[in-house]
């Protein structure tokens, strides 16, 4: 046999051996990889904070029982109304039709002044007022709104509980106009 085609064989016998290694440590990554799964990267977000993201969402205030407590508000049965805290809070509450569905019996109650005192309610006047807090028995976070009138010959004063309102009903000095919508709503503070 000549030096060429000796030349020749011993090159293509290291190619195929070097094909062959090649499939056998392919073959062997593979075992590996499937024997032992390599954990996949997670998409870190870092906010200086021990949780991975976080998220402002304004909160507003509200009397139960005659305390301040704070409500956030994420989803209502009525468009305008949740175009309406959308536009007061700057935070996105969604239009949820289907809430308006939930049984009566589930849902808390709350009122909201047409007049009456000044303030930081909905309509510039007094807070709302809810009717339960966590922990109490009527507590939901399903919140039906009742608007408040104050009669043109009551003197309004601000009205801190849902009894008190109920009470100033009965005596005359105001109209509570029930509305069906519902206003997902929860206590968080």
């Amino acid at each position: 046999m000549s030096n060429r085609k000796y030349a020749i064989r011993n090159i293509i016998m290291v190619e195929m051996t070097a094909i062959m290694c090649l499939a056998l440590l392919s073959q062997q990554i593979s075992s590996i990889s499937m024997a032992q799964p390599q954990p996949q990267p997670q998409p870190q977000i870092q906010t200086g904070n021990k949780f991975p993201l976080s998220v402002n969402m304004p909160l507003s205030e509200g009397y139960v029982d005659g305390k301040i407590h704070y409500f956030l508000a994420t989803d209502s049965s009525d468009n305008k109304i949740a175009n309406s805290i959308t536009n007061s809070t700057g935070f996105k509450v969604n239009f949820a039709p289907t809430l308006a569905m939930v049984p009566i019996s589930t849902r808390e109650q709350g009122y909201d002044f047409l007049n009456g005192v000044k303030g930081g309610g909905s309509f510039g006047f007094q807070i709302p007022v809810a009717s339960a807090v966590p922990g109490q028995k009527s507590y939901s976070p399903l919140v039906q709104l009742n608007l408040v009138r104050w009669d043109p010959s009551a003197k309004p004063v601000v009205l801190t509980s849902a009894g008190e309102i109920i009470d100033a009903q009965k005596n005359a000095q105001l109209t509570i106009i029930n509305t069906s919508i519902v206003i997902n709503s929860p206590v968080v503070k």
